[in-house]
């Protein structure tokens, strides 16, 4: 019983210090620390976005509904610059599955050059691993600039 005093002097130490240890952290501003990768260039948002995402569904040999394919327009928001773009895709299904399955090649596509302030539509990614659509949980997106690599 003696001993609670000092355990919980020592528990509020160890918060205190934490804390001011974290809050002196906190203070700077963010940045990508690209060093070692492959363009080692900060870009801080991507000037593009997709939209008009739509899946291709069929009926499969089972009479599942499901799709293995996501088309979707891209649309370059840099007012002044064309810009090629890469987009990948990952579908989560139930119980954290992914297609493509975790530590595989993600499904990706290249969009070409795109006009400044213009879209760019019919783009697709295909999936390997059909995926049942009552069963989609997420649908991520990830979008890269090409053309940064070098600037």
């Amino acid at each position: 019983m003696k001993s609670l005093p000092i355990i919980a002097l020592l528990g509020i130490a160890i918060l205190v210090t934490s804390t001011v240890g974290f809050g002196a952290t906190l203070t700077n501003t963010p940045t990508f620390n690209l060093i070692g990768a492959s363009d080692n260039n900060e870009v801080s948002t991507a000037r593009g976005n997709i939209t008009a995402l739509t899946w291709t569904e069929e009926v499969s040999t089972e009479g599942v509904i499901e799709t293995d394919s996501i088309v979707f327009a891209v649309g370059n928001e840099d007012t002044t610059e064309s810009h090629d773009f890469q987009i990948c895709a990952v579908i989560e299904g139930p119980v954290g599955t992914y297609t493509p399955a975790a530590g595989q090649i993600p499904a990706c596509t290249l969009t070409g050059e795109i006009a400044a302030y213009a879209n760019s539509t019919s783009h697709y990614i295909n999936f390997t691993t059909p995926v049942n659509v009552t069963s989609i949980v997420d649908i991520s997106f990830s979008i890269e600039e090409l053309d940064q690599i070098g600037n």
